[in-house]
């Protein structure tokens, strides 16, 4: 176990006032790994809870922090669109081999949100020997691809519910089929924790923002489905976007009421799908900007 999982375990064991109380000392420190180089200011550590967590300097200041915690994506690609869009907190990435349900099953279990943030308080800890543990002020989830399967399950947790502030999806939102007599329909069970945020969205107590391509998987709903299911469960219309041009996110089409926004993207192929991960920037820009025009 690395020195951030030691510290980890014993504020498990022993509470958070044994971490203060060490920390001063210099027990435990925190290096910059991995092929990604960020300036000495800036935080990069292996958490214990199999994750990453990279801080930009900006965030290193004052007791309460922003957090966005992303699933599925190579921490390289995704460190760089979080520096590119200027992101001014802290970020967790989740990586788990497999699909949706390597991300659902885990995240599923009791306390799995809980001990992922508290991991990454500590270890914030650890960059500011001597101080309180940052608190985390408000809580984005982001996801690309399979990664969905978390944010879902989190999202069907009442406690983690009310912990998340805002969710970005990057064509990342998949879903089963049910019959709706001879035809086959979304599962609305499958979209339902995204449905119920999207209401809130659109009341401007949540933020929600959704990408998706027009790529069609096998054998279940894709994430233009999904997200025209989700649109008719909250009533919001599309509207057509003109001259796409030749963008990194050719958008088409946006969906927008309050803090819900849905952009539909032209794309069909696999590499169409890939471009939502490498432009991750346009999700978390959209984001940044529409936080910074409401005040926040």
């Amino acid at each position: 176990m690395n020195s951030i999982g030691n510290i980890v375990e014993l504020r498990r064991r022993l509470g958070l006032l044994v971490v203060a109380l060490l920390l001063p000392i210099g027990l435990v420190g925190c290096a910059a790994s991995g092929s990604v180089r960020w300036p000495a200011a800036e935080l990069r550590c292996e958490l214990p809870s199999e994750a990453q967590l990279c801080v930009p300097a900006e965030a290193l200041q004052g007791d309460d922090v922003d957090l966005v915690v992303h699933f599925h994506g190579a921490p390289e690609t995704v460190i760089r669109e979080f520096k590119a869009a200027g992101v001014r907190a802290a970020l967790v990435i989740v990586n788990r081999p497999g699909l949706s349900r390597a991300y659902g099953r885990p995240f599923s279990e009791a306390g799995a949100l809980t001990r992922l943030l508290d991991d990454a308080e500590v270890a914030m800890a650890v960059q500011h020997p001597g101080t309180a543990p940052a608190q985390w002020r408000y809580v984005c989830l982001t996801s690309f691809s399979a990664g969905y399967g978390a944010v879902r399950a989190i999202l069907r947790n009442p406690d983690y519910y009310r912990r998340v502030d805002a969710a970005l999806l990057a064509d990342s939102m998949y879903a089963g089929y049910a019959r709706d007599g001879t035809h086959a329909v979304v599962n609305a069970e499958d979209i339902a924790p995204f449905c119920r945020f999207a209401e809130e969205a659109t009341a401007g107590r949540k933020y929600m923002l959704i990408t998706h391509t027009y790529l069609e998987p096998e054998g279940y709903a894709g994430t233009h489905e999904t997200a025209d299911a989700l649109l008719q469960h909250v009533g919001v219309e599309r509207i057509p976007v003109e001259n796409a041009g030749d963008q990194p996110l050719p958008v088409i089409s946006r969906a927008e009421r309050g803090n819900l926004h849905v952009f539909g993207c032209a794309g069909t192929t696999g590499d169409d799908h890939m471009a939502h991960l490498r432009n991750l920037r346009w999700l978390l820009g959209r984001w940044c900007a529409d936080r910074a025009k409401a005040g926040r």
